[in-house]
This record gives structure tokens, C-alpha cells and sequence, in this order.
């Protein structure tokens, strides 16, 4: 499986980009499990999310996003 999560290097370490919807390009806050009962969805695997972003996913889902800090 080819990986499509985009890096920057900041302080000689890699550090993911935000994925949502391949157009935002800052740094990472959250890594988000997209699953969510959606069956397109169901085979994706964990997703980075920036600040902003996540924010919006949680109150989308009503704070029942689940998520693990990097």
C-alpha cells in the first residue's frame, strides 16, 4: 500500500501535514480515525487533521471523534 501522507521537516524531524481533502497544507494536531458508519470510508485508515480542521470534524460528529494526539 503506497502512502500519500505529505511531511514536513521542521527541527530535523518529520512531521505530517494536515489531509483534509488534500488542499490544507499545515502541520498536523490530531491523527483521526475517519470510520464513522460510512461504508466508502471503511477501509481508510487514520487521517492528520491541523487545529482548525479538527475542530470542525469534532463538532460535525458531536464530539464523538475518535482521535490520538501525535
Amino acid at each position: 500500500m503506497k502512502s500519500t501522507i505529505k511531511y514536513k521537516i521542521k527541527n530535523h524531524k518529520r512531521k505530517p501535514l494536515c489531509d483534509y481533502e488534500g488542499k490544507c497544507k499545515n502541520l498536523a494536531y490530531k491523527e483521526v480515525y475517519p470510520f464513522l458508519g460510512k461504508k466508502k470510508t471503511k477501509n481508510s485508515g487514520w487521517s492528520y487533521l491541523c487545529k482548525k480542521h479538527f475542530k470542525q470534524e469534532q463538532k460535525k460528529f458531536k464530539g464523538k471523534l475518535p482521535y490520538s494526539g501525535i
